[in-house]
């Protein structure tokens, strides 16, 4: 990162960054990756139960597949509020009073045969709060946050995909809204279905500890490949 600001000072005047020894790499975006952690651990029994012939075996194949069908991630942005101070003439100034972040991050995910996201999502919320009762049936005796939230570490890389650029850890997300809607069907139209859904986000982590843990993360990321045969 020293060297991307110090080299940034080499050309102020025409801007352009080229050649090969001295060039400064441009960030091209596109490249991300998701690790979702601590899934709640009562979410594989409410999908099976309502799913018996397409069930899931544990917490790790939830995490598998929130990561490889993710499309694309928004995270929230910040805003500083300020107060507006008047003086002599109509001339203003201000000075900050608040930092306010929103605390809404979507994901985007791609839908399969036997609709997995849609069972997981489904099933997820319906473990927050059943739609026949309204109240949570599944949690009864232990409805607490770590029972129906998860962390997501979120990274992008260079095209690589091994050199971490940007590096966060969403902590309290649960999802925000049951996609049913989303499966109605209309003789004209035929196409994929992506499922965009708001995850609630408690806190954005970009400390020392999310970079360190992404490390290992991407390492292990990077040396995977899978093709057809």
């Amino acid at each position: 990162m020293h060297s991307s600001f110090s080299a940034l000072n080499s050309n102020q005047f025409s801007r352009k960054w080229a050649g090969t020894s001295n060039a400064v790499d441009p960030y091209i975006s596109g490249y991300f990756f998701t690790k979702w952690d601590k899934i709640p651990a009562d979410l594989t029994t409410i999908i099976n139960e309502a799913n018996t012939t397409h069930g899931v075996s544990g917490t790790g194949e939830i995490q598998n597949l929130l990561a490889g069908s993710c499309l694309a991630v928004t995270l929230p942005g910040g805003t500083v509020n300020k107060a507006e101070y008047m003086g002599l003439g109509g001339v203003k100034f201000a000075v900050p009073t608040n930092v306010e972040f929103d605390n809404t991050v979507t994901v985007k995910f791609l839908e399969f045969s036997t609709l997995p996201i849609f069972n997981l999502i489904h099933g997820w919320v319906r473990m927050i709060r059943d739609y026949s009762s309204g109240v949570s049936e599944a949690l009864q005796g232990k409805y607490t946050k770590s029972a129906y939230s998860c962390n997501m570490y979120y990274w992008t890389t260079k095209p690589g995909g091994v050199d971490i650029e940007y590096a966060a850890c969403v902590s309290g997300m649960f999802p925000l809204k049951d996609p049913t809607d989303l499966l109605g069907a209309d003789l004209s139209t035929y196409d994929k279905l992506e499922i965009d859904i708001d995850f609630n986000a408690d806190y954005i982590w970009h400390e020392s500890w999310v970079y360190d843990k992404i490390v290992s993360l991407a390492a292990q990321t990077g040396t995977i490949s899978t093709y057809d045969q």
